[in-house]
């Protein structure tokens, strides 16, 4: 959570911090802040909301003239969204300022010891303790190293920090800890152009230069002529870092003529799973090989998660093999990694979760070796797995995932095929007609978006009052209900459960009355005849209790019995393990609807963030 991106230069750099922020608020919106300096004088400007839709009137004269500039647009953890909470924060004797994405651990003890010298907090975050010890140990030292190192030593959590000094204009400071922070240099024909920090280089998109990543306990001396990085713990010395071409394009910000990106993002879904599909065998047998040898976990947070979920049935029912599949933030509490003996499959869009991250560095530990599923090519996960695979989705501007997780599923379509192959459990030639199922799916996926949304958009239309919903399935079309449901009220903000069809009896079904609406997930009946019948019955159930059931299925309408559905949308259909990703498909066109006729902001819903970097 939280973006930071920070340049010095020799010119005036007010709207190329101004637009690399924006590119950031994916990493959350609740408020926005620049710390701007000029020869050793220091203006902030910080807001409440979100930064595009005021970017004009910064442009406009809102921005003072700057040569060196932090910027931070904030995801809430502590403390309310004010500006007194918003970042950068600077230190009591105004000489230094800091944006900080991340979580100290101990900010409330070092509040206390701040206040016992009669150093009080403007704000309520766990950040603007640092800005003061900074001031506290350099006021003390004299020495920028040792200041930096003393906080270092003091501070416990997590963290990249990006630091500017009153007395050193153009001089910014990066830290970092277990938080995404990059480095690098500008340039420009005629040569250097400036020094910056970001968490994500697509905050430089549309500049030349190069970036190196920072490793935990590195930190970035940035000027306007370069940058110099050093590493250690209480004392610092001179560290070299693979520096690469900076070239992030800027293209995918163009929204054509989409109304919103998470629309057009659905749209590019059959490209972004033909990626997956033509993607040659060379770039997944490593993993392959690996997985085929060693017990096999899927870890994941959020939508990765629930893509995980899928590929722990497409494991068990293709490859014959149990994958452990657990939340990230829940996996190390009941799946301790106990030797290499074993292989960790993480998923992430961002590839900078932190709470999946903290799983791979656990692994990492034991010996275990990891597949990275990712959508970022540079991202902390695709560098520390020993087998990276990249989706190349392209960008996703939407803070909700959509074609992204449909790649996901296809990659760990393909691990398991390969992984039955190996097995045993397939032949070559089976392999081979599975693997081209997948490579008709685009042309499905495509078929279903132009056939079939205006009918899904009546849906949504006629029931997007109903605030309290169940989406259900069963088998395969598990993962699919509990992610739809999670799509459904991160962008509507109404109520709704994913569950098994089969736990609704257990408790849940007390909540059924005629004002109470089901989504159903139903299998294709020639498929799997007996999850279809499961979760039909399930239905039925439904509306014994006077409920209402939208069903999303694959045989036609006379397949069930009148009136057993408020409203049934029949799906085009490819295979058992193929059908679910059209199902979430479709799950999405609801969500996006409903989301739509209730006016909500689609692309950045209200509280969420795209990359989920703190715990």
């Amino acid at each position: 959570m939280c973006g930071i991106v920070a340049i010095s230069a020799k010119r005036d750099i007010g709207n190329d911090i101004l637009d690399g922020l924006a590119r950031l608020e994916y990493r959350g919106y609740d408020s926005f802040g620049f710390a701007c300096m000029t020869d050793g004088a220091l203006s902030l400007v910080r807001d409440v909301g979100v930064l595009s839709e005021k970017r004009a009137r910064l442009r406009d004269g809102g921005m003072p003239e700057a040569h060196a500039a932090i910027g931070h647009t904030r995801w809430a953890t502590h403390g309310r969204v004010t500006v007194a909470n918003t970042h950068p924060h600077t230190s009591f004797d105004q000489r230094f300022v800091l944006a900080h994405n991340g979580v100290i651990e101990n900010h409330h003890e070092i509040r206390e010891r701040l206040a016992a010298r009669q150093i009080q907090c403007a704000s309520e975050t766990d950040t603007e303790v640092v800005a003061h010890l900074l001031a506290l140990h350099y006021r003390e030292t004299g020495n920028l190293m040792a200041t930096i190192a003393a906080v270092r030593a003091e501070v416990r959590g997590e963290y990249a920090f990006a630091i500017a000094l009153r007395d050193e204009p153009g001089l910014l400071i990066g830290v970092k800890n277990q938080s995404p922070l990059a480095a690098g240099t500008l340039a420009n024909g005629a040569g250097p152009d400036g020094g910056f920090l970001c968490s994500d280089p697509i905050a430089l998109a549309g500049h030349e230069g190069r970036i190196a990543y920072l490793e935990d306990g590195d930190v970035a001396f940035v000027r306007p002529d370069g940058v110099e990085i050093l590493h250690g713990d209480t004392t610092l010395a001179p560290v070299e870092r693979a520096m690469t071409a900076l070239d992030i394009d800027n293209g995918a910000d163009d929204l054509g003529d989409f109304p919103h990106y998470m629309l057009k993002e659905i749209h590019e879904t059959p490209q972004s799973v033909q990626r997956m599909a033509e993607l040659p065998a060379a770039g997944l047998q490593g993993a392959v090989d690996h997985l085929a040898t060693h017990d096999v976990a899927l870890v994941g947070s959020g939508s990765a998660f629930y893509a995980c979920l899928l590929g722990q049935y497409f494991f068990a029912q293709l490859a014959g093999r149990y994958a452990r599949c657990h939340p990230a933030d829940e996996f190390l509490d009941v799946n301790a990694f106990s030797g290499p003996g074993q292989a960790l499959v993480a998923v992430s869009q961002s590839g900078e979760t932190f709470d999946t991250l903290r799983v791979m560095r656990a692994a990492q530990a034991a010996g275990v070796a990891s597949v990275a599923i990712n959508n970022v090519a540079a991202s902390t996960s695709q560098r520390m797995a020993e087998f990276p695979i990249l989706q190349n989705s392209g960008r996703e501007i939407c803070v909700l995932s959509t074609k992204s997780i449909l790649a996901q599923v296809a990659v760990l379509y393909r691990l398991a095929l390969g992984t039955a192959e190996a097995a045993g459990r397939i032949d070559a030639d089976e392999h081979r007609r599975l693997l081209g199922d997948l490579a008709a799916l685009p042309r499905v996926l495509g078929e279903l978006i132009a056939d079939k949304r205006a009918e899904i958009d009546d849906a949504a239309e006629r029931y997007r009052w109903i605030d309290n919903w169940f989406f259900l399935g069963r088998s395969l079309h598990y993962p699919v209900a509990l992610e739809s449901a999670l799509k459904f009220k991160e962008v509507s903000y109404l109520h709704a459960e994913g569950m098994p069809a089969g736990f609704l009896k257990h408790g849940t079904i007390s909540l059924i009355d005629e004002k109470f609406f089901t989504v159903a997930f139903i299998p294709n009946r020639a498929h799997d005849p007996d999850s279809f019948g499961l979760v039909v019955s399930s239905v039925h159930e439904i509306a014994a209790r006077g409920g209402n059931v939208i069903g999303f299925g694959h045989d036609a309408a006379d397949a069930f019995e009148d009136g057993l559905f408020e409203r049934y949308i029949q799906l085009p259909s490819l295979s058992k393990w193929l059908d679910p990703l059209i199902q979430l498909t479709a799950g999405q066109l609801f969500s996006y609807g409903c989301a739509v006729k209730l006016g909500r902001n689609i692309d950045k819903p209200r509280a969420l963030a795209k990359a989920v970097t703190v715990r």
